[in-house]
């Protein structure tokens, strides 16, 4: 990603619908998939902000990687063990109870390769916890600027991961309800060449109440129910 997106990540995700929404999510899912483990060791990929690394440190001992020296810096501001590393870098095999990537394989080039090592990262019987952006159809100027270089489909997320042994948990795509807008905003946002740095800046306080409010529901129905399409898809699978 750009340089200055760490730093609106930064300023935005404690209250912005998408990412406040986000973490509750993960809380739910580490809950309902690890419920029996105390203590856990747990490695955030792809940190930002680092405001979901703070948050998981009830859980145990947390430790957040970037590639970017500012949300490294971002998340040791906060309190968190942050390392500048990739997820295809970064080794220590059978050491985490559970590895959490938002929005990251869509940056890989190499993706499989990148899976390949979470799963050797995880101690036997861990989780990994996934988010990815859906279907092409979405595609628009801030998979662009976020420097992505793909959107998955529910198939070709699962078949990666099966390649790599793991096990699925749940998968399902979400970011449902609000998809019809987030198309029709960035067809218009295409169609009328209008150069957009962040959709963070299409945000004011009355937007934010209500997507948080609809995207609220879609936490409270995951993982009990799969939606058929949607913006993201989030992936949970087992070693």
């Amino acid at each position: 990603m750009e340089t200055f997106f760490y730093s609106e990540i930064y300023d935005n995700e404690k209250k912005h619908w998408w990412y406040s929404t986000r973490r509750k999510i993960v809380h739910k899912l580490i809950r309902k998939y690890l419920p029996e483990r105390k203590e856990l060791k747990i490695l955030d990929v792809g940190c930002g902000g680092g405001l979901l690394s703070q948050e998981l440190q009830k859980y145990g001992k947390i430790v957040c990687i970037d590639l970017s020296a500012e949300a490294v810096n971002f998340a040791k501001a906060r309190g968190v063990n942050a390392e500048k590393s990739s997820i295809i870098d970064y080794k220590k095999e059978n050491g985490y109870d559970c590895v959490i990537a938002l929005d990251v394989l869509e940056h890989c080039d190499d993706d499989s390769l990148a899976i390949k090592n979470i799963y050797n990262l995880l101690k036997p019987g861990g989780v990994a916890i996934v988010f990815v952006p859906a279907l092409n159809c979405f595609w628009g100027e801030q998979d662009i600027v976020s420097h992505h270089k793909r959107r998955y489909t529910r198939e070709e997320l699962d078949q990666k991961f099966r390649t790599s042994d793991f096990n699925t948990l749940t998968l399902s795509y979400f970011n449902f309800f609000l998809s019809p807008l987030v198309y029709i905003t960035r067809k218009t946002i295409k169609f009328l060449k209008v150069e957009l740095k962040s959709e963070l800046k299409l945000n004011n306080p009355v937007i934010n109440f209500v997507c948080k409010l609809i995207f609220g529901l879609e936490r409270v129905m995951i993982p009990k129910i799969k939606f058929p399409f949607g913006v993201s898809l989030l992936g949970v699978y087992k070693k």
